[in-house]
């Protein structure tokens, strides 16, 4: 049984109940107890009835009076504006908003999901994907075109020398220089070690033997020939000594500690910065750069290889041997494992979901109340106060059920009041003053 049914029966009761207590007073008007009651369940029917009539009058005109009632009816837009500003400013306000979302752990639930869906692989396939639906969309031409305006145009402004010294100081950093000395290194060593070589440094030799010997005199090439039969001077034996020696020296120039390598990488390193300092070397290469930009076959050459690498980029091929996959994987499952190891770094991606979440509800949190309000603009009358019924409906009729039971209340003190103090003591005195 619903509180609306309960504070009928319990009016109802009352009012039974007070039609027999009236036949018992009529009947026996000197009784105190049967007094008692009657003035008790009077009480409580009258209060009974106020609050029906006072909790009717919000939602209907109760028995047709139309002074004040059906509150909600009369004054529905007041209502509906009134609910909709309480949804939004006090039951769903920001702070309340964000409180609840930063408490959501949005990036715990995102790498979950992508560590289902096989991390570092399904990130590169996303990926790969839009850029490849991206490049489709480019024209080679165009994209040459744009390229060789800003290469011209940047060509054209600024310092050679900062770019210069920036350039070898990172390449430097990068080790870059280091790689292209131990380049440097293995392509000698492949030379100094072929059999050509050798035949070099005793074609050398003989060349040497012979100036000298045509440069001496007779005395010297006797002494020559003595020493060429005791084998005293052998040729061969001295370009093989040369070859090992060199091939020695370039093996030690592959340590970076070498005295010779670092020799050589300081003279480079010091050569370059005096380039970039040199105006006349800045001025070649200026003119240079602008002759080769300014050439038509050179954007032809961009369109050629900006043509080739969208291709090599889109070509349908599987994931696992596109260039772009191969190409961005590495770099890609890297990243993957420090953001996994990264707590800060996850933490600082929670909030970052959060604050953009926050901004796009305020940004549209007028929404909340514009929705309540479109909600409620479309219900009927009836439909209103069955939604106000429905949300406080137990609360009005406790009203109901509580007027019975104050008014049987203060009935009852009343009574007590009027029998016990009023009559026997009070008004003889007020009487007693009057004459």
């Amino acid at each position: 049984m619903n509180y609306h049914k309960k504070a009928n029966l319990i009016l109802s009761i009352v009012f039974i109940f007070f039609l027999g207590a009236a036949v018992l007073e009529y009947y026996y008007p000197q009784n105190l107890g049967i007094r008692l009651m009657y003035f008790v369940l009077e009480a409580a029917l009258v209060g009974g009835i106020a609050d029906w009539f006072a909790v009717t009058a919000i939602f209907r005109k109760p028995l047709g009076w139309g002074f004040h009632t059906a509150l909600i009816p009369r004054n529905r837009e007041k209502v509906i504006k009134a609910v909709a500003s309480m949804v939004q400013s006090e039951l769903l306000r920001m702070d309340l908003i964000r409180k609840k979302i930063e408490g959501v752990p949005f990036s715990e639930s995102l790498f979950n999901y992508i560590a289902k869906q096989g991390g570092s692989l399904f990130l590169t396939n996303k990926l790969v994907s839009y850029l490849q639906r991206y490049l489709e969309r480019q024209q080679p031409d165009l994209l040459a075109r744009k390229l060789a305006g800003y290469l011209r145009q940047d060509a054209q402004s600024g310092n050679l020398s900062p770019k210069i010294q920036a350039l070898s100081g990172w390449a430097s950093a990068q080790g870059y220089l280091d790689q292209g000395l131990d380049r440097l290194a293995d392509g000698l060593w492949d030379k100094a070690a072929e059999g050509e070589t050798r035949q070099i440094f005793v074609r050398y030799f003989e060349e040497i033997k012979q100036e000298k010997v045509s440069n001496g005199g007779s005395l010297f090439r006797t002494l020559m020939g003595f020493v060429e039969l005791s084998d005293g001077l052998n040729l061969d034996e001295a370009a093989d000594a040369l070859q090992v020696e060199l091939l020695l020296t370039l093996r030690k120039f592959k340590d970076p500690s070498d005295p010779l390598r670092a020799l050589l990488k300081d003279s480079l390193l010091a050569q370059i910065a005096e380039l970039a300092e040199d105006p006349n070397f800045e001025r070649q290469v200026r003119q240079w750069t602008e002759e080769v930009l300014s050439e038509p076959l050179f954007e032809r050459l961009l369109e050629t290889v900006i043509g080739a690498a969208i291709n090599s980029a889109t070509s349908p091929s599987s994931m696992e041997s596109n260039v772009l996959s191969k190409m961005l994987y590495p770099y890609i499952e890297t990243y993957w494992d420090s953001i996994q190891e990264n707590r800060e770094l996850r933490e600082r991606i929670n909030s970052f979901i959060a604050d953009i979440l926050c901004r796009v509800i305020k940004n549209e949190h007028d929404v909340i109340g514009n929705m309540v309000k479109e909600t409620l603009d479309s219900y009927t009358d009836q439909d209103l106060n069955q939604f106000v019924q429905d949300k406080a409906g137990n609360d009005l009729q406790w009203i109901r059920i509580n007027g019975s039971m104050i008014g049987g209340v203060v009935g009852l003190i009343l009574f007590l009041f009027l029998e016990f103090i009023y009559n026997p003591f009070i008004m003889p005195a007020l009487m007693n003053l009057i004459q």
